[in-house]
C-alpha cells in the first residue's frame, strides 16, 4: 500500500484488492483552475491504470462548489462509469456534500447499483473488501500513515 498525503488529499491503495481510497482535505482554487477537478482527474487515471474495482471516497471537506458539482455530473461521473470500478463507498459527514451526491445519483444512474453511503470508513472498507479483518488492517495502516491533523476536516 502506498499513501500520498498533501495539503489537499490523502490517498491509499491496495491494488491486490483493487482498492482505491481518498479523502479530500479542502477545496482550493488558483487562477480559476479547480484543484478539486485536477486531483479527481488524477485519481480517475489511477483507477483506470491499475484497474481499481472498488473505491472509498471520504467527503469531509468544504462544501462542493457549484462548478465542481456540474463538472462531476457532466464529466467525471460518466468517465467513472467507463472504469472497472464496481463498488463505491462514500463516507460523508458534511450534510451539504451528502445532499449534493444524492442529487447527482439520478444523473449517474448506472452508479446507483454500486454506491453505498456509510457513517464511518471502517464499515465502508468492510463492505468493499468483504472482510472485517482486512478492513481493520487497512484502517489501522491509514491511521498510522496519515498525520492525525489530516484526518479531521
Amino acid at each position: 500500500m502506498i499513501y500520498t498525503v498533501s495539503d489537499f488529499v490523502c490517498v491509499q491503495h491496495d491494488w491486490d484488492r483493487g482498492l482505491l481510497r481518498h479523502r479530500w482535505n479542502g477545496v482550493e482554487r488558483f487562477a480559476g483552475l479547480s484543484l478539486f477537478q485536477s486531483v479527481h482527474e488524477s485519481l480517475l487515471e489511477l483507477a483506470q491504470q491499475y484497474h481499481a474495482t472498488c473505491w472509498l471516497v471520504e467527503l469531509s471537506a468544504a462544501p462542493l462548489a457549484v462548478e465542481d458539482q456540474l463538472w462531476l455530473e457532466e464529466t467525471w461521473i460518466p468517465a467513472l462509469a467507463d472504469t472497472d470500478v464496481r463498488r463505491i463507498a462514500v463516507v460523508a459527514d458534511d450534510p451539504y456534500n451528502l445532499m449534493v451526491l444524492e442529487g447527482l445519483l439520478p444523473v449517474g444512474h448506472s452508479l446507483q447499483r454500486m454506491l453505498q453511503f456509510f457513517a464511518d470508513p471502517t464499515t465502508a472498507l468492510e463492505w468493499l473488501t468483504g472482510s472485517d479483518a482486512v478492513a481493520e488492517q487497512l484502517q489501522q495502516e491509514w491511521e498510522a500513515s496519515v498525520e492525525p491533523g489530516m484526518l479531521s476536516p
